[in-house]
């Protein structure tokens, strides 16, 4: 499958420069995710696969449904999406353009993944110090995933601190096989 994400970033740049032109990026952030919500519809996504239908008409079908919802900047995203056949990109447009707005504002997406969950001493502890490296605004999200054996994974961005068991029994193995 083709990695979608470096052929949505300049269109997330651009819609992501003139949203804060105009001073509406966190609406437009909110179109996004609207749009990317509906274009993963069954329904939606079968339309954007079908060769046979054109692309403008697949834009209006989608501006018809979120009708009242997205704004004229975002509609124009749209009929230039569909003009260079592009509709598929538009969740990976939405996840750019998020990470572009996070770091504009300074702020980070962080997911926290723990065998079990912390008690709230512990978790208050690990929130306090997240923050302070990473700002006051950042989103912190715990998850539970049992196969990490103990201690946590940290994933900030598309970079993960890996402090759990099974990473370092990993990372033994590895050694040991050179």
């Amino acid at each position: 499958m083709i990695e979608l994400s470096p052929l949505a970033r300049p269109y997330a740049k651009a819609v992501f420069s003139a949203a804060l032109d105009a001073g509406t990026q966190m609406e437009v952030a909110e179109q996004l995710e609207l749009l990317s919500a509906v274009s993963q519809t069954n329904e939606v996504s079968g339309l954007i696969e079908d060769p046979e239908l054109s692309k403008e008409k697949i834009a209006r079908t989608i501006i018809n449904i979120t009708e009242g919802e997205i704004g004229e900047l975002t509609k124009k995203m749209l009929e230039l999406l569909a003009e260079n056949k592009r509709l598929n990109l538009v969740a990976a447009i939405n996840l750019s353009y998020q990470e572009l707005l996070e770091q504009h504002n300074k702020t980070s997406s962080i997911i926290v993944n723990v065998a079990n969950q912390p008690s709230d001493d512990n978790k208050k502890i690990i929130v306090e110090k997240l923050l302070a490296a990473h700002g006051e605004g950042s989103n912190i999200e715990f998850s539970e995933d049992p196969s990490i054996m103990g201690g946590l994974s940290i994933k900030i961005g598309d970079e993960t601190l890996d402090l759990s068991i099974r990473g370092k029994v990993k990372k033994l193995v590895n050694q040991l096989n050179f």
